[in-house]
């Protein structure tokens, strides 16, 4: 738990000044990976649900980080989509984030490193089994 309290509390610390919460910073960091996306799309990869995500993307938007946009081709579509001013904050927090991240392993080997990615990704098969064992 003190790792993760570590990683959290520090990745808080870095996003903190943009006057934005992680959840906020979760959604624009998204759009590194893909330029638009659904609220829908969102609440499949991020770690909370649609209703809570389509409250924070209002936010965005009004803040002009986020832009709105109707498909074409259907209009019951919402695109969401990076401002200029939301891609350039997103840069800056990711960039501040992954200095956070070098910071954190500085003097960890390759070797260590891959044994903490392999271990975690045990432990994490071992919690989706039994998510989906009755009886949890």
């Amino acid at each position: 738990m003190q790792l993760v309290n570590a990683v959290v509390k520090g990745v808080e610390r870095q996003i903190a000044p943009s006057g934005l919460i992680t959840m906020e910073f979760n959604i624009l960091k998204s759009f590194q990976e893909k330029d638009e996306w659904t609220v829908t799309q969102l609440s499949d990869v991020l770690p909370a649900d649609a209703p809570r995500i389509s409250r924070l993307v209002t936010k965005l938007v009004e803040r002009g980080l986020l832009r709105r946009r109707r498909r074409t081709d259907d209009r019951r579509v919402v695109l969401l989509r990076l401002t200029n001013p939301g891609q350039e904050l997103a840069d800056e927090l990711c960039q501040r984030v992954h200095q956070f991240e070098a910071r954190l392993l500085s003097g960890v080997s390759p070797d260590e490193l891959e044994t903490v990615r392999t271990v975690t990704a045990k432990i994490l098969a071992n919690n989706a089994s039994a998510e989906q064992s009755p009886g949890r």
